[in-house]
């Protein structure tokens, strides 16, 4: 039986040969590369790098380029694990507060943490503060009249309201254990500039660490060597 050339190509691959098709792909192709040259000749384009990046493993925290050049040195998180809520703090909710002492619409009867109570509204006022008339409470006052030089996200959400899964899914992206925390995954991608010091450290609250103990800053499936570096804060 005789077999063509064309029998082992895929559905794309026959597509290919459609004259209408080649042409169209080839132009596409042609505008692509005249844009590249464009693109690089204003320094517009990302810098080279590999996705994964390429590590020594002589050298694993070797510094690396970013795609884009970085505003920011250093980054400091200060993770509050059961601190006040933000609808005590910064996140105003008129509808909560219009919903106060009702059942939760919708919501179910019993929970994780035992039966459902009701709505409660805020415990303190909020007020407008700054040139942005940014909602916050009263609890905060001194806080308050900094929120102009503030970066307030209020679109995030979360897949568990259980403090260890919930600090889990905040550190990692997902609510199980074993998945590399967000400075692993910034010291695997970057390295860092100091070959003498960590990449990055986490510094407990002397009174405990929290309820995701060392998820929020292992290395999960990364190399060893991306993990953070956690101080005595007792001492």
């Amino acid at each position: 039986m005789y077999h063509s050339a064309t029998d082992e190509l895929t559905p794309a691959g026959r597509q290919m040969l459609d004259r209408r098709d080649f042409f169209e792909f080839t132009g596409s192709s042609l505008s692509a590369i005249a844009l590249t040259h464009l693109l690089s000749g204003q320094g517009l384009l990302a810098a080279e790098s590999s996705v994964p990046p390429r590590i020594d493993p002589a050298r694993p925290m070797m510094s690396r380029p970013a795609h884009f050049p970085a505003a920011a040195k250093n980054v400091v998180v200060i993770f509050c694990a059961g601190a006040c809520s933000q609808l005590e703090t910064w996140d105003y909710k008129p509808e909560l507060i219009r919903q106060d002492g009702k059942p939760l619409p919708g919501g179910p009867a019993v929970t994780f943490q035992g039966p459902a109570g009701n709505l409660a509204r805020p415990q303190y006022e909020f007020r407008p503060y700054g040139e942005t008339g940014k909602m916050v409470s009263d609890m905060i006052p001194h806080l308050a009249q900094q929120v102009d030089d503030f970066a307030f996200i209020h679109s995030l959400t979360s897949k568990s309201n259980t403090h260890g899964p919930a600090e889990n899914f905040l550190s990692t992206g997902f609510v199980a254990d074993g998945f590399p925390s967000i400075g692993a995954w910034v010291t695997y991608a970057l390295g860092t500039e100091n070959q003498d010091l960590p990449a990055f450290v986490a510094i407990p609250d002397p009174r405990g660490i929290p309820q995701a103990s060392v998820n929020n800053w292992a290395a999960g499936f990364l190399p060893a060597v991306t993990q953070g570096t956690p101080f005595n804060s007792s001492q």
